[in-house]
């Protein structure tokens, strides 16, 4: 991963521990497919190499998501995670959800699809490696 896709990476894993804490407001609320596609993207360019100015567009999108979460449920807006220094349990999550993000499984993203998909983020974000290998364990097998 170059450091713009690690960028769009740690921006992504922002938003899911944003909208995570949505969730956590509100049990039983998982978001509309809108936001679960614009992470399915994110994930997959940075997983791809793209151009740099598609990967800056796609940075400020996701970054602008994670305020708009923010701002419409009340929940704090997370700062983006440095994947760089994610131990080698998150590494392994983040490979799961690359790979996720580009399989035909993505594409009918199911509610319960949609919530791993976001609570496996905000694992990410969490630095606990336990929260990331049980994401890990609970990953869609298709």
């Amino acid at each position: 991963m170059n450091g713009m896709q690690s960028e769009l990476a740690g921006a992504t894993i922002a938003l899911g521990t944003t909208i995570a804490g949505a969730m956590d407001d509100v049990p039983g609320f998982v978001p509309c497919g809108t936001p679960a596609q614009a992470v399915i993207e994110a994930l997959g360019a940075a997983g791809t190499a793209e151009p740099e100015t598609d990967l800056s567009q796609r940075i400020a999108r996701v970054r602008g998501l994670v305020e708009h979460v923010s701002g419409h449920r009340g929940v704090p807006a997370h700062d983006g995670a440095d994947v760089s220094a994610l131990s080698p349990a998150a590494k392994r999550l983040l490979d799961a959800l690359l790979v996720f993000a580009a399989s035909a499984n993505a594409e009918t993203l199911s509610p319960d699809g949609a919530s791993w998909l976001y609570r496996s983020l905000a694992a990410l974000g969490s630095g606990e490696d336990e929260r990331a290998d049980a994401q890990l364990a609970a990953a869609p097998r298709g």
